[in-house]
Formats: C-alpha cells, sequence, structure tokens
C-alpha cells in the first residue's frame, strides 16, 4: 500500500509539472484612439500638482513598470508608504492595489492622482488641465468626446493599461512545442515550480498570478494589508499576488521593496520565518542550493520582450492630424 501512495504521489507530481498551456496573447499591433491617447495621459506629468509626476514616473518602462526604488516619491517629495508594483498582465485582474483596495483599472487610476503625497489632485483639476490642452480636446474628440470629464479620461487610462503584456517568452515557446526552449536546469526548475516548490499555488494560468490576495508573512503591524481595507481579522497580512511574467527590471520585490533580487524572494519562500502578523500561508520548503538555481533558472524564462510602445506614439500623433 505504502509503494501505491508513493506512485500516485509521483503521478500527480507529474501531472501538476505539465499544467494546461498559458501562452500570453500577443499584445495587439494597432491599439485604438482611446488607447493612444491614455498612453499619452500615462507619461504626462501635468496630472500632477507640481507638474513633475506623471503615472510612468513610479510606473517607469525602463524597471519593469516599476521605478527600481524600494519607495518612490510623490509630487511634493513625500516618501510613500509601499512600493511601486508593476502593472503588466493585468487585464484580467478584478483587484488593485497590494491591498486590493480598486475593483477595477478605472478606479484604479483615479488613486494615485487624488492622493495627497502621490500627484496631489482634485478629479476637477485634472478635468480642467486636460480640458485646457488643445491636443487632448482634438483627440477626445475623435472619440465623439469634445468635453472630456474624469469618466473618460481614466477610461482612457485604464484601456491603455489594459492592454500593456510582455511577449512571448522561453516558457511560451516550450509550451508550443519548442522542446529545446528550455534547458536542464530551467526544466528541474519548471518542475519544482509546480510541485515541490508549490509557486503555482499562487502564480498560475496565464500571468503566473491568481490575482488573489495571500498572507506569505510580509506584513508587519505597521502595514496588515488587506486588513487596512476591510478591518477583518483574517485579512491580516494579505496582499496581491504579482505576475511573475517580465519580472526582471522590477526590483526591488514585495509591497515593501524588501529583497534587492529574486534569488532572495526564492531563499524567503524556501525558509519563511514566523508571521509577524496573521496566519502565513507557506510551509518550509526544504529547498537545496541546486534546487534555488533551478528555481532561479526557470523564473529567467518567464522574461519575454516588453511591451511596444511605438504604436501608441504613432496613433496619438494620428489623432492630432486634420480630420475628415
Amino acid at each position: 500500500m505504502t509503494e501505491l501512495r508513493h506512485l500516485a504521489g509521483c503521478l500527480l507530481l507529474l501531472l501538476a509539472a505539465a499544467p494546461l498551456p498559458a501562452v500570453a496573447e500577443p499584445q495587439d499591433a494597432a491599439p485604438g484612439a482611446q488607447e493612444a491617447i491614455g498612453w499619452r495621459l500615462f507619461f504626462d506629468a501635468r496630472l500632477s500638482r507640481n507638474g513633475n509626476v506623471a503615472c510612468a514616473t513610479c510606473h517607469d518602462p525602463q524597471h519593469g513598470w516599476s521605478d527600481g526604488q524600494r519607495f518612490s516619491q510623490g509630487t511634493h517629495g513625500d516618501t510613500l508608504a509601499r512600493n511601486t508594483p508593476g502593472i503588466l498582465h493585468l487585464g484580467k485582474s478584478s483587484l488593485f492595489f497590494w491591498d486590493g483596495r480598486a475593483s477595477s483599472l478605472e478606479e484604479q487610476a483615479m488613486g494615485p492622482m487624488t492622493h495627497p503625497q502621490e500627484m496631489g489632485m482634485s478629479l476637477d483639476e485634472v478635468v480642467q488641465r486636460v480640458r485646457d490642452d488643445a491636443d487632448y480636446r482634438k483627440a477626445f474628440a475623435r472619440l465623439g468626446t469634445p468635453e472630456p470629464g474624469i469618466d473618460d479620461i481614466v477610461a482612457a487610462l485604464a484601456a491603455f493599461q489594459r492592454g500593456l503584456r510582455g511577449g512571448e517568452n522561453a516558457y511560451d515557446r516550450w509550451l508550443l512545442g519548442d522542446t529545446k526552449a528550455l534547458d536542464r536546469s530551467q526544466s528541474n526548475g519548471r518542475f519544482l515550480f509546480f510541485t515541490r516548490a508549490q509557486c503555482a499555488t499562487c502564480h498560475i494560468g496565464e500571468d503566473f498570478s491568481d490575482h488573489r490576495l495571500h498572507n506569505i508573512g510580509t506584513g508587519t503591524p505597521e502595514d496588515t494589508g488587506r486588513h487596512q481595507v476591510t478591518g477583518l481579522e483574517e485579512d491580516k497580512g494579505r496582499f496581491k499576488t504579482p505576475s511573475l511574467r517580465n519580472w526582471k527590471g522590477g526590483e526591488p520585490f514585495m509591497h515593501d521593496g524588501r529583497f534587492a533580487t529574486i534569488a532572495e524572494v526564492i531563499d524567503f519562500y524556501a525558509d519563511p520565518p514566523p508571521p509577524l502578523v496573521g496566519k502565513s500561508e507557506l510551509d518550509p520548503l526544504g529547498l537545496s542550493e541546486r534546487d534555488k538555481r533551478d528555481l532561479l533558472a526557470f523564473m529567467e524564462a518567464l522574461n519575454g520582450a516588453p511591451p511596444d510602445l511605438a504604436p501608441y506614439e504613432a496613433g496619438w500623433q494620428a489623432l492630432l492630424q486634420p480630420g475628415d
């Protein structure tokens, strides 16, 4: 009976190690007018009080759509409370921010603009600054909205962000049948990722994220995560699962930027400390140094080409051309 249980366990591991394909969808080659306007708004520092902070200041394409800092600074120079998360592969999510306090990308877009320490604006001021710009008026008019309101502005920002996806990576190519796309270490890491290392408990599916919130033991008495939104005891220490696609460049990691490298993250998961708040969902994994190297190698295989922003700029310029 013991041997049968062992064989059954091995079979389950093999099945888990070969999940259904989750190949990344290609990014649209020609974004629409709304997405192009959203691109322009995303990089426009005039949406901040002092005209010195845009969405892209913290969500910088050159830093994995974060900013390479543990904590960002807002329009008045205030140091913000949490690390800036990357924003790729959010199109299928229904929770946003580390604590999940927004339920749509449109709602999320309003948060930083009106936060007194981030962009420091009121929604009325955002609308007025957009309406005062002749290019925005012309672009929105092409959408049939000559006097855009805040709903039109955040809809454009959300449309731009919703389409941001990384390109095909080595793991995608392996799923599509390229048996040489992963080397031996990456293949070993793939097996570990979906089995003994338990990474795929949360980092699963096409986005390598379940887009949910979990307690992995990183919460503190000063920042209890989701609990600060709901007040529920069971939400203490819960933070949102980030996507692992195109993670490289987004260092440092976790909601407080405590880990400078992905290797440090793997070390943390391998032997997690007791949680300071709530009940952690992690167990010690007993990973060897080789296991950790193989996991890191597989993680490298999840990085693909960054989103191509040239079509958005071209789309914006087309909106400014004389109409029919």
